[in-house]
């Protein structure tokens, strides 16, 4: 059994794009049933007969919370072996079956403060089974000329496509299975589907049927004093433009960087304060948002503080528009001004 999270940058960017609707990412996985020769229809946790217009309603709806660049989806695929295949008779039934209890593990899997579990009932996800596989150009097959790119691979070859929403159903939780390990283990969750497999059908699965976990590497720290150089000069920039009781100390901000390893989690919330502050609006909890990419509400004095400063900042940039405008009228027009206009 092979279970698989799709990155849309490595895996078909135009057809699993997630940062927008599902619209798109439906649409190919309608049109590969169809050109299969069967009909695209999708199933949940409880529905067996759905359309792609019902998924694309539940998953782009069950957004809230999220930030434009962000994902709004998860692509997944579930690939059983062509002797797991046979060994079940390639039943549709059976493997929806499978997938649901598959999709029960993977909400399982993730680690939320407090010891708090999901469970199947607290995601928002469709599937579709596809029967066929098309032969790819970097096949053995293809390079040994023994088939074609596009031709249907022989043997058993159903599988899987589900796609899963990034919120959880009451839409105050984000579920990123491709970010922090200790979030969401993806090589748990996949290694638990294949044994998920063994133990429903009774089957015994092959070694090269088994997941393999890779070689722990030791990260590469060659450029640990360079990214805590930049870090050093984001912060100051950011202490430029905040209150002095708002001022962030350099060493902090480096040192959870150090200990979340450089992650991305870090430095998009680094870019989120770094934001806040330009536009006015400081965090006042930033450490803590820089520490767990998640914020705490601030107390009710800090909250007016920052209300305060943020329109105080307004004013200021509405001053400074006016005085440009200001400027720009008592000027006398001439050759040197229309000069300066066709530069620009």
């Amino acid at each position: 059994m092979y279970a698989k999270l799709i990155n849309p940058k490595t895996h078909g960017k135009a057809a699993y794009t997630n940062t927008g609707s599902s619209a798109q990412t439906l649409q190919y996985l309608q049109h590969e049933a169809v050109g299969e020769g069967q009909a695209a229809t999708f199933f949940s946790a409880d529905a067996d007969q759905l359309n792609a217009a019902q998924v694309q309603q539940s998953v782009d709806t069950n957004v809230k919370g999220l930030r434009s660049g962000e994902a709004k989806f998860y692509s997944l695929v579930l690939s059983p072996s062509e002797q797991e295949l046979a060994h079940i008779g390639s039943d549709p039934d059976k493997l929806r079956a499978y997938t649901r209890q598959v999709m029960q593990q993977y909400a399982q899997n993730f680690n939320l403060p407090g010891g708090r579990q999901l469970s199947q009932q607290d995601i928002v996800w469709g599937a579709v089974l596809h029967q066929d596989r098309t032969h790819r150009g970097t096949d053995p097959e293809v390079v040994a000329g023994k088939a074609k790119v596009g031709e249907k691979r022989a043997g058993l070859q159903a599988h899987v496509h589900v796609i899963v929403s990034a919120r959880d159903t009451e839409q105050k939780i984000t579920l990123n299975p491709g970010g922090r390990r200790q979030r969401f283990n993806l090589m748990r969750w996949q290694a638990a589907a294949g044994r998920q497999f063994e133990r429903q059908f009774g089957y015994v699965a092959q070694e090269h049927e088994k997941l393999r976990p890779k070689a722990t590497r030791q990260r590469d720290t060659t450029h640990d004093l360079g990214r805590l150089e930049k870090i050093a000069g984001r912060v100051a920039r950011i202490n430029l433009l905040v209150p002095r009781e708002q001022h962030l100390v350099p060493g902090k901000v480096q040192g959870i960087a150090v200990a979340r390893e450089f992650d991305k989690t870090f430095y998009r919330m680094l870019a989120r304060v770094e934001e806040r502050a330009r536009d006015g609006r400081p965090i006042d909890n930033a450490l803590q948002l820089l520490s767990t990419g998640r914020e705490q509400a601030a107390a009710p004095q800090r909250q007016a503080a920052t209300a305060l400063h943020a329109v105080q900042h307004l004013v200021r940039r509405a001053q400074a528009a006016q005085d440009e405008r200001t400027e720009h009228v008592a000027e006398k027009p001439g050759r040197r001004g229309a000069e300066l206009d066709i530069e620009m």
